[in-house]
């Protein structure tokens, strides 16, 4: 059964408050808004409210006044942004655009980018920092791009066989975990990734 949810839906984690204008848009423009637990706090300046909030709500204030959707989740074995997104699959909700999940605590970041992987079959998902677009990607894959993007990959699996075309540096052939692919270029104002496995794509943003 299809939602009604309004789209684009956007969750809202804890981390570190978005200052670029990639992510503050995604932000001011959700047709749905998720908060993970505290991170409704943040919205105050912006005079904005969540239409959800999921987590184990030890962290959030003013929780009485509000007036949307609370879901209080208090599984200790998974985190709120986990809970929020698995929330979303069981509501059929298809894609999901994520900000707040990087910076304040490296632990929590590297979490929240490598979750991506358990998620990437089941939902569309983005991460959108202050400075980059991540997702987690497999098969041949174009993407709208500008000269000079940077472009970095990431995989946790052995024996992935990555190339690339429209890049400043070409990749062909199997990659392994321990290999540096960070600081490539788009060379074009779009550019082919082909992966054998799962892997972790960053685009940056144009500077403001």
């Amino acid at each position: 059964m299809k939602n009604s949810f309004k789209t684009p839906i956007v969750i809202l984690a804890n981390g570190s408050f978005p200052s670029h204008d990639e992510p503050l848009n995604f932000l001011l423009s959700a047709g749905t808004l998720i908060c993970t637990d505290g991170s409704a706090n943040n919205l105050k300046d912006f005079q904005l409210e969540p239409h959800i909030i999921i987590g184990d709500l030890d962290s959030i204030q003013d929780q009485n006044t509000f007036k949307g959707l609370v879901i209080h989740d208090t599984n200790q074995h998974n985190t709120d942004l986990e809970k929020a997104i698995e929330w979303a699959i069981m509501n059929s909700i298809e894609k999901l655009i994520i900000i707040g999940s990087t910076g304040l605590r490296e632990d929590m970041t590297y979490s929240n980018i490598s979750m991506l992987y358990n998620f990437f079959k089941k939902i569309d998902l983005k991460i959108i920092s202050d400075q980059f677009t991540i997702e987690c990607i497999a098969g041949e894959n174009v993407f709208n791009s500008f000269k000079g993007q940077r472009v970095s990959l990431f995989t946790q699996n052995t024996n992935c066989i990555i190339t690339t075309k429209k890049l400043k540096y070409s990749i062909n052939g199997q990659i392994e975990p321990s290999l540096n692919l960070i600081s490539n270029e788009s060379v074009d104002d779009q550019f082919i990734i082909s992966s054998s496995r799962p892997i972790i794509l960053f685009r940056s943003h144009k500077e403001k």
